[in-house]
């Protein structure tokens, strides 16, 4: 059912009729029967499968992404300070500059993730302006001379 063209399984497609299968289950839960036995487990499929389905292509997208970031930066250090590349990766500033596009990269994979750090930048400043309306339209007791 699952065989290739080569006669291999397609792992591939195990993994799309799991998931297919599970969403049904999802959909539409019915109770379990003991005759019809589910004996898959995820640790059948090899490792190599899971990587190249899953983390490759993210892989490839976060570095891409990191490539464009840093030489457009890296560009824009040239036209402004006339540094060339080369001479970019030799100093301390174009290595300081490296590891924050990287850490930028990793950090906002999806559009989605800056909702997220907007969110939690509001609710680290929450209380500090919870405190501060406590105190409007009185004197504080540190601001008297």
């Amino acid at each position: 059912m699952f065989k290739g063209a080569d006669g291999e399984t397609d792992w591939n497609s195990v993994i799309d009729a799991e998931v297919r299968r599970r969403k049904i289950l999802e959909d539409f839960p019915e109770a379990c029967d003991e005759k019809i036995s589910v004996t898959f487990d995820l640790s059948m499929i090899p490792f190599k499968v899971w990587v190249t389905r899953f983390h490759l292509p993210e892989a490839e997208k976060a570095n891409g992404r990191a490539a464009m970031i840093g030489f457009v930066m890296a560009y824009l250090v040239d036209l402004v300070f006339h540094v060339s590349i080369a001479d970019q990766m030799d100093s301390f500033l174009g290595k300081a500059f490296l590891l924050a596009t990287l850490v930028g990269t990793l950090a906002i994979r999806r559009n989605e993730d800056l909702d997220t750090f907007k969110s939690l930048a509001d609710e680290a400043t929450f209380y500090d302006r919870q405190w501060n309306a406590t105190w409007e339209g009185v004197d504080r007791p540190s601001e008297k001379k």
